[in-house]
């Protein structure tokens, strides 16, 4: 397999579950707003720190209104971020690599390419948009199911694999960074709106579909905490970082010099399993989390050195 279309195939999948995640968010916070009093103070911009596109945001736009930042997380050609940009290099990466993927895999992403760019009026009312936000989740999903269901367990699946849950591992730790620890902290300013905690903790689940399986695990009331240890720590949520780093491990078992990455998702299972206990709000956990989206791009950059450009290996 050539390393440039490995780096597409990687890319293809990273894209998708970007797509994915990001229409996740848009959605939830939605429903987040209508759920919450007006005396909360939750603002639309939580979703430009979620996605780290601050600088992006002041540089171009003057008001950190909804209809502004949905722009800049939705429909903004210009931000790379965005979700018609990753749905548009998403299409790019499938049709240079359709002779290695089903076809039926480059049918379905390019229809949902030209639905959703003929349909991009609908993201500026919140009806409109939440419809084709949910269109938009179930045409991944379909996509996901559709190769495992159809592909060979061959490098290209290996490579697929790898680049979904590389971007499902990094798109948990910022939406407990951001999404759920500071936005919670900042929000209740007394005691009587603290109970509200709990309904940003279980939207928080909900962005990600991990809900249902929280509450199947803890039989109590959301607790931030417990939901801290449940996307990071635990082994068979298939949205935690821990069941990512694994499956990313085993996946690389049949690939060519895995050894480096291998170990360095074993140092990383390693420090994520030894925290115990971090405050929510902390700047000990917004650390934490920092260091760990710092540890998955370099695991990012032992994937080119050893995969996709090993020209540059030494």
């Amino acid at each position: 397999m050539l390393s440039r279309v490995a780096e597409r195939v990687y890319w293809l999948a990273r894209y998708i579950e970007r797509v994915e995640n990001t229409a996740r968010l848009a959605k939830v916070h939605s429903q987040l707003m209508l759920d919450l009093p007006k005396s909360v103070k939750l603002s639309w911009y939580s979703l430009v720190q979620i996605t780290s596109n601050e600088a992006y945001f002041a540089a171009n736009y003057d008001s950190r209104s909804e209809k502004n930042c949905m722009t800049m997380l939705l429909s903004d050609p210009n931000n790379p971020s965005s979700l018609m940009s990753s749905l548009r290099w998403a299409r790019e990466n499938i049709r240079t690599t359709r002779d290695i993927l089903p076809r039926e895999a480059w049918v379905h992403v390019n229809e949902l390419y030209l639905l959703v760019k003929s349909q991009q009026e609908d993201f500026e009312t919140r009806a409109k948009r939440n419809a084709l936000l949910s269109v938009i989740i179930r045409a991944c999903q379909a996509f996901s199911g559709m190769l495992s269901g159809t592909m060979s367990q061959n490098d290209t699946y290996r490579f697929l694999k790898l680049g979904m849950f590389i971007e499902r591992a990094d798109m948990t730790t910022r939406l407990l960074d951001e999404g759920g620890l500071y936005i919670a902290q900042e929000c209740f300013e007394n005691e009587e709106e603290s109970h509200f905690d709990a309904i940003l903790w279980a939207h928080l689940l909900r962005s990600i579909s991990s809900y249902f399986m929280y509450r199947q695990q803890y039989q109590s009331e959301i607790s931030g905490q417990e939901v801290i240890s449940f996307l990071t720590q635990d082994p068979s949520s298939a949205r935690s970082l821990s069941y990512c780093l694994k499956a990313m491990y085993t996946i690389m078992d049949d690939l060519p010099n895995p050894s480096a990455v291998q170990t360095a998702l074993q140092l990383l299972q390693q420090k994520i399993n030894a925290e115990k206990l971090l405050i929510l709000g902390s700047h000990e956990l917004h650390d934490h989390l920092d260091w760990i989206q710092s540890e998955l791009s370099m695991i990012n950059n032992l994937l080119y050195d050893i995969w996709f450009n090993p020209r540059r290996v030494s």
